[in-house]
């Protein structure tokens, strides 16, 4: 592991927070790339980038410390070092979608359209987070006595790298959205085909990674990834359908 990359002075620089500001960068990129090519104003997307991501930090925060209360009970000054890792995915985007809502009413964008949009951006740098991961030694996996088991410094024991399964599943997700854009069914497709494939994502990599347990033998996140993934596989099937009929019609 690679927690600290190196030292200004006294200050370490935590290779976590470096990898996760290379994600949001790489996640802005493709947003203005995709912006432009759709001709938006690439302004007022970056700005909303912004927005997100100061959202983003917050609520993978806060949803992390609930989830994790235990861990900073007894310590709650360690709540504002995000720089040592902690930060809950589904945080991040339920506080950016209060954003881009709040967003939408104001500037009159289509909800649909500008979900699509974010969606690259977010499954383009989420794999950045994940190495970030690795690297620090967090969102670990289960004991496992896989020839590529990795033995994290905390403890030693042979465990599943969770990190680096989660960067692998991450890059099919962002390709499958990425040749998806221009064959999309309707607006807010790529959003709900993101939302889908990231609560599939997570509730197979629960099965190796260590989490809070849940209910009914599953962890916490699998249980709402399940409800996620319901839901969203409802929406997409649901909307399609409607599309095809109206398309008919058309005919």
């Amino acid at each position: 592991m690679w927690p600290v990359l190196f030292h200004i002075g006294p200050f370490p620089v935590m290779s976590y927070g470096v990898m996760v500001a290379i994600g949001v960068v790489v996640g802005v990129i493709v947003v203005r790339y995709e912006a432009k090519r759709l001709g938006w104003r690439t302004d007022t997307i970056l700005d909303l980038s912004l927005y997100l991501v100061i959202a983003g930090v917050i609520g993978s925060r806060v949803a992390y410390v609930i989830i994790e209360w235990e861990h900073f009970a007894g310590n709650p000054l360690k709540i504002f070092k995000i720089w040592e890792g902690g930060l809950s995915f589904y945080g991040t985007l339920i506080a950016c979608l209060l954003v881009v809502i709040i967003f939408v009413k104001r500037k009159g964008y289509r909800l649909g359209a500008l979900g699509d949009l974010l969606a690259l951006g977010v499954a383009a740098g989420y794999p950045f987070g994940r190495i970030g991961c690795f690297l620090n030694g967090c969102c670990y996996g289960r004991p496992t006595d896989a020839a590529w088991a990795v033995a994290f410094p905390f403890d030693g024991v042979p465990r599943h790298p969770t990190q680096l399964y989660s960067i692998g599943f991450a890059l099919i997700i962002f390709a499958v959205l990425w040749f998806s854009r221009r064959r999309k069914l309707f607006d807010g497709y790529l959003m709900w085909l993101y939302f889908m494939l990231y609560a599939a994502y997570r509730f197979i990599i629960d099965f190796w990674r260590v989490s809070p347990p849940g209910v009914g033998g599953l962890t916490l996140g699998q249980a709402f990834s399940l409800v996620v993934f319901v839901v969203t596989g409802l929406v997409l099937g649901l909307t399609a359908r409607k599309v095809a009929r109206e398309r008919t019609r058309g005919m």
